[in-house]
């Protein structure tokens, strides 16, 4: 079993540069072994005994927490312990036991970390536990990163040398040492799911399917995790390629994603999901395909906690629900800044200058250039309204800035508080919105005398198209 259990600390690089060694000590065979092994193989690491009592069984737990601090004294070992009622914190959250425990006492662990008290956090899992862990994802319905079961290192500090090792070696060597452990009485509960898997259908398998099944399973797992290993890499470079960041949420392109094999497909967006705190079953992950699939350019899908979003070419992941249209109506000061309400767009800026001055500006930034002496007043900056309309430059006829959406492809979650400049009675004579700039009745003319100067910070909009989209040469901003 040592020379097992050096090889995994070894090949992992375990305890490299980690400082104090923090074991999950139960007082079971598995975590007693491995704190009987580490002390014995690492006896110049400090090697720290941490326990959780869960107060579930009265004076048998507070037996084996006495046992543990007598284990680790035995041992020249620092032990730490902490006592938490696992089932009154069930009975608050909904949780069943198995879960609720195990929530408290990877708190324990993570304060331990946090607090510097143990570098890593070594647990007594085993070959055995794997087999029975890969076997109980299997039963729920997992994927590779579930078949993956339980890690060697995970990213929080804890690791787990002992997964090369089976249950009946760890029993063999505390025997053969002659060191005494405790029997937890839970364990021999069928009502758990994990102790009928370990009770009956390992046992079953064993001697109706295959002898080694326990080895079977383990080494699936293993062929999961560099699987896995291999997927996080592959995940991260087609990220890069396929989804842009902006101020409404995750972006994904469509055409790109839709481009992909469906394996990769299937790992970018659970790992998009989860990235975004939700838990997507298979059937989540198949909804948001199908959204990203389809011909049509819109489309919303649920996942738990999540809205997915499809409008034109994207898709827009977010972990709540788009918000309402932002409701400002503001005066314009002219010469002045307003700052907008609405992410991604900055400040309206408006002067006013003699028309040679204006034109000069024009050449050097992507403003709109009006008559100050036509423009209907005062001027109000407010969200488009449906029914807005506006006569493009190039046009002698007013469109619906709804259908000048849809010609420049502006995704749903952009058109929120889209900024119009408004002026008369009521703000309803639309002379400048964003991105489209300003209505062909006010353009400046040859006889003009002062030029009114307008734009925003960022003239094209809060990132309208994504980059991949923008790259394939997607459509642009319009030229006001």
């Amino acid at each position: 079993m040592l020379r097992r259990l050096r090889a995994r600390v070894d090949r992992e690089g375990l305890f490299r540069g980690s400082g104090p060694v923090g074991v999950a000590v139960s007082g079971g065979a598995d975590s007693l072994a491995l704190l009987h092994g580490l002390r014995t193989l690492y006896p110049r690491t400090g090697i720290v005994a941490v326990h959780l009592n869960h107060c579930l069984r009265g004076e048998a737990s507070d037996a084996d927490e006495r046992f543990v601090r007598d284990s680790a004294r035995d041992l020249g070992c620092r032990a730490i312990a902490r006592r938490v009622d696992v089932g009154a914190r069930a009975r608050v959250s909904g949780e069943n036991l198995e879960e609720a425990g195990r929530r408290a006492r990877y708190e324990f662990f993570a304060d331990l970390l946090r607090l510097g008290t143990c570098g890593v956090i070594a647990t007594g899992h085993t070959r055995s536990d794997q087999a029975e862990t890969l076997l109980f994802r299997l039963l729920r319905g997992a994927g590779g990163t579930g078949l993956s079961a339980i890690l060697p290192v995970r990213s929080d500090g804890i690791v787990r040398p002992m997964l090369d090792i089976a249950r009946a070696d760890v029993v063999a060597y505390l025997r053969a040492n002659g060191i005494a452990w405790r029997e937890d009485s839970s364990n021999a509960d069928d009502g758990f799911a994990r102790n009928r898997i370990r009770h009956r259908l390992l046992p079953q398998l064993r001697r109706e399917w295959n002898p080694a099944i326990e080895a079977v399973l383990a080494n699936t797992a293993d062929r999961a995790l560099e699987e896995e290993r291999y997927w996080i890499r592959e995940v991260a470079r087609i990220r890069r390629k396929c989804v842009t960041e902006t101020a409404h949420g995750t972006v994904l392109d469509v055409a790109r994603v839709r481009a992909l094999h469906t394996a990769a497909q299937r790992r970018l967006l659970h790992a998009l999901a989860q990235e975004l705190g939700s838990a997507p079953s298979f059937g989540h992950v198949e909804s948001l395909r199908g959204l990203v699939g389809q011909r049509r350019g819109s489309g919303i899908a649920h996942l738990p906690g999540l809205v997915a979003q499809r409008s034109f070419g994207s898709v827009l992941l977010r972990a709540r629900p788009l918000a309402e249209m932002p409701d400002y109506d503001m005066r314009v000061p002219v010469p002045g800044a307003l700052t907008l309400p609405v992410s991604g767009w900055g400040a309206l800026r408006t002067a006013v200058h003699p028309p040679a001055d204006a034109r000069s500006l024009y050449n050097q930034q992507q403003v709109a250039l009006l008559d100050w002496d036509r423009v209907p007043k005062p001027l109000r900056a407010r969200g488009w309204r449906p029914g807005d309309r506006l006569t493009p430059v190039e046009r002698d006829a007013p469109r619906k800035i709804k259908d000048l959406f849809h010609k420049h492809r502006v995704s749903a979650w952009s058109r929120a508080g889209w900024p119009v400049v408004a002026g008369g009675r009521g703000a309803d004579r639309v002379v400048w919105t964003g991105r489209f700039g300003s209505d062909a009745e006010f353009r400046v003319q040859r006889d003009s005398r002062r030029v009114l100067v307008i734009g925003t910070e960022n003239p094209a909009g809060p990132n309208l198209v994504p980059a991949a989209s923008k790259q394939r040469g997607g459509p642009s901003a319009a030229k006001d």
